[in-house]
Parts: structure tokens; sequence; C-alpha cells
């Protein structure tokens, strides 16, 4: 892109090309304050409109203040966002719990009311409990 500052690849030695004017409007500090700048930033890719290349933005420029506190807004957003779902499903975890131990109690209920009437069956004549079931109802009770 005409006028972006180029930065070096890893481990490149950082001295100005000499090909390559200072673009109007550049930084103008010390050589030396600029390298340090730049070393913390990285390139960032062009958004989805573009010319498609790597652009560096200058730490202290008031884009890269303006992109940091979007991205800061946005990860912040995400964070809540994730903390609210954890916070429900935290919630729905107590209430099922809950419904299981509900559950699981009343399957122990029902298992003692089963052996119950098995056992009261157990007790009666068995022909009294033929004779009864197919006389007054016509139900097999197999």
């Amino acid at each position: 892109a005409p006028g972006a500052q180029r930065v070096p690849a890893p481990g490149a030695c950082p001295s100005p090309s000499p090909a390559a004017p200072a673009a109007p409007g550049a930084d103008s500090r010390p050589s030396g304050a600029r390298s340090a700048g730049l070393a913390g930033a990285r390139p960032e890719k062009s958004g989805s409109g573009g010319g498609g290349g790597k652009k560096s933005l200058d730490r202290f420029s008031p884009e890269y203040r303006q992109r940091r506190e979007r991205n800061n807004s946005a990860v912040r957003k995400s964070r809540d966002k994730a903390k609210k779902r954890n916070q429900e499903m935290q919630q729905k975890l107590v209430e099922l719990s809950s419904e299981n131990e509900k559950l699981h109690k009343k399957i122990e209920q029902l298992t003692r009311d089963l052996s119950s009437l098995r056992q009261f069956f157990k007790q009666l004549p068995s022909s009294s409990f033929l004779q009864a079931g197919t006389a007054s109802s016509g139900i097999d009770c197999r």
C-alpha cells in the first residue's frame, strides 16, 4: 500500500530501505523510538472490503486506539456472554440434579410398594385368588 511502513521479517535487520522515501505524515520520532513502538504492534490484515495485504498500525495512532477499544469491548462482551451461559448451565445442573434425586426416591418408593404387593399376593391362598379373579372380572391374572 502506498505510504505504508514496512515491517521487517522476524530476525531481519530493521534498517530503513534506501529506496523507500519517508511518507508524508510519517512518524517524526527518532528511529530508535519508532522501531521500539512497532516491535509490539502486530501487522493486521485489512478488512474484508480492501486491498488484501497486511497493514501495520502505529500503536499511538487514533485508528489503532479505536481498533483496540473495539476489540476490548468485543472481548468483554464475549466473556460476559460466556459467564452468563456458564451460570445458566450451573442453574440447570442444580435443577436437573434435584429432579434426578426426586425420581430416584420415587423409584425406591415404587420398588418398596411392588415388594409389599408381591408379599401380599404370596400370602393369599392361590385357589381363592384365581376363583375371585376369574369369577368377578373375567381377567386372566397370570
